[in-house]
């Protein structure tokens, strides 16, 4: 079986998009004044060496995202939904989805996510719950791991109702995976015995909230 960490990416890019702090070197940060929030992001795609890159999201539809965040300001918890999600195999385009979905091409997943700051940059760290991820019944992949995302904007202090999240990644390897001494990264795994293997996901997106909300970076 196979892991993948789409439902990550996506969910630290929307999820995330509500809390974000400027400042720190390693330290949890908190969002007032924000409860709830949605968001859409564009094309994600996830990348294992050797394994072939899935990508979901398109320009007609968008990969969508919707979270609370707990009291306290630091953490909460996604449900993240991937469309058109999809992989190339031998030239041929197959359909990946998640165990369950009514869809062939979905992929759907509730996270948790911390308010940090990574080397003086606002970010979010997710953990998903892991999942398993089919492509047209030809592979079948385990999903499990962490995310680091960075914040894009708004600035720390700046009150805004949105909040635009990157995470980015060259090849299989995360920009940003080091928090406190500690790697965080997707992996996936090839059979229920292959060898774990990192993943490098790429994607950008921006959640709303109904309120105002003002990262504290304190």
């Amino acid at each position: 079986m196979r892991k993948r960490i789409m439902q990550f990416a996506l969910a630290v890019v929307s999820a995330t998009a509500f809390a974000r702090p400027v400042g720190a070197t390693a330290q949890e940060i908190h969002i007032t004044n924000v409860t709830v929030f949605s968001g859409t992001a564009g094309v994600g795609t996830f990348a294992a060496k050797e394994e072939p890159t899935i990508t979901c999201g398109e320009a007609a539809n968008l990969n969508h995202v919707t979270g609370t965040v707990s009291a306290g300001g630091t953490t909460g918890t996604t449900d993240v939904d991937l469309t058109s999600c999809h992989t190339n195999i031998g030239g041929f385009t197959i359909k990946c989805r998640t165990e369950g979905s009514p869809l062939d091409n979905t992929i759907k997943t509730t996270n948790t996510f911390h308010l940090i700051t990574l080397n003086g940059k606002p970010a979010s760290l997710v953990t998903g719950t892991v999942a398993t991820v089919i492509c047209a019944g030809i592979s079948t992949m385990i999903v499990s791991g962490n995310l680091i995302s960075t914040i894009t904007s708004p600035s720390c202090g700046v009150a805004s109702k949105s909040m635009t999240l990157r995470a980015t990644a060259t090849g299989s390897t995360q920009e940003d995976q080091t928090y406190t001494g500690v790697n965080y990264h997707p992996i996936l795994q090839t059979g229920t015995s292959g060898a774990i293997k990192e993943v490098g996901v790429t994607a950008e997106g921006t959640g709303e909230s109904p309120t105002a909300g003002t990262l504290d970076c304190t």
